[in-house]
């Protein structure tokens, strides 16, 4: 597969450090900056990367498609009947029935492929910068020139995995030596050649310890209880709100994810293991009282134990609206809603004995009249809510929750009892109290799996989950898992790469 970059769209503008967090996570992109002049400074080093996250945003990559988007329709997260065919839900609702190649959806997938190929460039032209850069150019000298090179570099592996995950098929399924997509680590890159599963995986894993090492100084002494607050302090601008970013800690759980998606569950496990040993960091609140007083107070999204989140103040909960609430009918209307959720009867099988206490389906959705629940997941908190700020821009990327799971189905087998202590903490954390007595290593799974759909609800990852598994998926319909159900085509002209 020969292909060509002919011009980096740089995807930052250089900008002078406002005077908040909000004021440097919100620069946008802009049009094309020659390199010579923009990596001539370290503002320019800082702009190209946060030109990366932002366009990370858009709704073609995490803003919709690989979040709450058609990547969840695909998973059977929603009952895909109950929404509306405009505001995006006419490609969620062909790629739920698996008509990849239906012209109401593609012309979505090709965006989320070329946009994404347009990143991994992007992450690439910074890496090979910042690889040769004067530490003197940078405000914090080699510290920052390391943290730029760190997050470029895992920012490339992060993407092209969830390429992989949608393009080419699951270790599990045996793909053999057959090839799917290139891992392009260079820039510009000529000439792409695909490669096998293997291979990119290797690849990627390569990458995310390098970029681990380059990040591990880097954070050591962050402050992740204010991981997602602004701060005023414009020398430290920069380097504050480590959340917002890939960090160390997200690096390393990512690599978990990495692992355990390659048949590694050993290799997993130690990298989840240096997260739940700092777990502190990332707690998700289990005393109820106070859980639940957040949440009525704008912690919607339950953030305590997000470890990367991306930022973006107004899009999600416009796109929210428009989707989950453009409908919504006055007092005594009979007009019929349509919004992103599941029927009663998906919701009674996802929660069983649950389904009045989980917080998962008793705050994070609500029961219409039609018996149907909405996600409210993404839902605009009122800014008088104290923790609606922070809630409002937050785009999960990484939580807690996954590390624990990673964890326990990496050790079930050999140590069950310590499994069910990491499952049992994913659900105290989420209202649910369970000593899981009776779950045996036969069912283990099936319990874990279960949490797992409630908890990634919105968050993209419940696909991935079951093709990594190899499980039917379970929605309004039953898919099977198979490479034909769980591998998108690529798309016609690949001209992004």
């Amino acid at each position: 597969m020969k292909k060509i970059y002919k011009t980096i769209v740089l995807l930052g503008t250089i900008a002078t450090l406002g005077t908040s967090c909000n004021d440097w996570l919100n620069v946008y992109p802009s049009d094309q900056i020659k390199e010579e002049f923009l990596f001539e400074t370290g503002d320019g080093y800082r702009a190209a990367l946060n030109g990366i996250y932002r366009k990370m945003t858009s709704w073609s990559i995490y803003g919709s498609n690989l979040k709450w988007g058609i990547i969840d329709a695909w998973g059977q997260v929603y009952d895909m009947e109950l929404s509306a065919i405009a505001n995006g839900g006419q490609p969620m609702k062909k790629i739920e029935i698996l008509d990849f190649k239906n012209l109401e959806l593609t012309p979505t997938t090709d965006q989320m492929w070329s946009d994404a190929w347009n990143i991994v460039a992007n992450c690439n032209e910074l890496a090979q910068q910042a690889e040769l850069a004067d530490s003197t150019l940078f405000y914090e000298g080699e510290s920052e020139r390391r943290m730029i090179l760190g997050e470029a570099i895992g920012l490339r592996a992060y993407l092209q995995f969830d390429l992989l995950r949608v393009y080419a098929p699951s270790p599990a399924m045996n793909p053999g030596e057959r090839t799917f997509i290139p891992y392009v680590n260079t820039y510009p890159a000529y000439v792409n050649n695909r490669e096998t599963v293997s291979y990119c995986l290797e690849q990627i894993i390569k990458d995310l310890r390098k970029a681990q090492d380059l990040l591990l100084k880097v954070d050591q002494n962050s402050n992740w209880s204010d991981r997602f607050e602004e701060v005023k302090n414009d020398e430290n601008l920069f380097k504050a709100s480590r959340g917002f970013r890939l960090n160390y800690y997200a690096v390393t759980a990512e690599l978990a994810r990495v692992y355990l998606y390659a048949g590694m569950p050993d290799k997993a496990y130690e990298q989840a293991d240096i997260i739940i040993q700092k777990s502190d960091l990332f707690a998700a609140l289990t005393d109820r009282e106070e859980a639940l007083k957040r949440i009525k107070d704008g912690n919607l999204k339950m953030y305590d134990d997000i470890i990367f989140a991306l930022y973006s103040p107004t899009d999600q909960v416009e796109w929210d609206r428009l989707i989950n609430h453009s409908s919504d009918k006055a007092e005594g209307s009979t007009d019929r809603e349509y919004f992103l959720g599941i029927s009663s009867a998906i919701a009674r099988e996802r929660y069983g004995d649950d389904l009045e206490t989980d917080w998962r389906i008793c705050n994070q959705m609500e029961q219409r009249k039609s018996g149907d629940y909405r996600t409210l997941k993404y839902y605009e908190q009122l800014n008088s809510y104290k923790y609606a700020e922070v809630n409002n821009m937050i785009v999960p990327m990484f939580r807690m929750s996954e590390v624990y799971y990673i964890a326990a189905e990496a050790i079930y087998k050999k140590d069950l009892d310590k499994a069910k202590d990491y499952l049992k903490l994913v659900k105290k954390g989420r209202g649910v109290e369970d000593d899981l007595g009776n779950v045996t290593e036969t069912d283990f799974m099936d319990v874990l799996v279960n949490d797992a759909q409630r908890e990634f609800l919105g968050e993209g990852q419940t696909f991935f989950m079951f093709k990594r598994l190899m499980r039917t998926m379970k929605g309004r319909e039953e898919v099977q898992a198979t490479e034909k159900n769980m591998v998108l085509p690529l798309p016609e002209s690949e001209s992004a790469i």
